[in-house]
């Protein structure tokens, strides 16, 4: 049976070990909007984030739970890349999130749990306000300590097959601004 296809970025799984309110300035990086469960990276001017950058090298505070405007009002929806506001980020270096692999010519397996990968970025949805990133199946699970993600397992459902399209990962961020990057497959 095939999987789902439901880009999400990273959905954090089980517990929130711990959240904070970031700044969103006035103009993100590229000009480009901010979707629940994006990526996004601590800039180094205080208290500002933006999303962050696929691939390799490109590190990651944590991923957007809540998007409120510049009036403090929660948004229901995504934030455009015109105004400004705050976030609420899921930024522990020990959460654990669901992430699904983009379906192109390869697959992850079960051999890949414990390696490193790194993500690609897509376009958030305007119909579910989700995030567009997904894991990059064409990559292996390997030991480059400044890949983006660690694989943990493939999710523990029926409707999630893993070596097919679209497989659902737990995983949690391995360059983590807040965190070294973990060397070594399976450790």
């Amino acid at each position: 049976m095939a999987n789902l296809n439901f880009p999400r970025g990273l959905q954090p799984y089980e517990w929130i070990p711990h959240r904070a309110e970031f700044v969103v300035p006035a103009s993100l990086t590229g000009n480009v909007d901010l979707f629940i469960w994006d990526p996004v990276i601590l800039t180094g001017t205080g208290n500002e984030i933006d999303i962050a950058g696929a691939g390799n090298g490109n590190p990651i505070i944590g991923t957007v739970l809540a998007i409120y405007d510049l009036n403090g009002d929660p948004i229901n929806v995504y934030r455009d890349a015109s105004g400004g506001g705050t976030v609420v980020v899921a930024d522990s270096p020990h959460q654990y999130y669901v992430a699904q692999g983009d379906g192109d010519t390869s697959f992850l397996d079960l051999n890949d749990a414990g390696g490193n990968i790194n993500l690609v970025s897509g376009t958030g949805s305007e119909v579910n306000f989700r995030s567009g990133f997904e894991l990059d199946d064409s990559e292996t699970g390997d030991a480059t300590v400044d890949d983006q993600i660690r694989l943990v397992r493939p999710a523990n459902r029926v409707d999630n097959t893993v070596g097919l399209a679209n497989a659902d990962w737990i995983c949690f961020i391995n360059n983590h601004q807040r965190n070294a990057g973990i060397v070594g497959v399976g450790v």
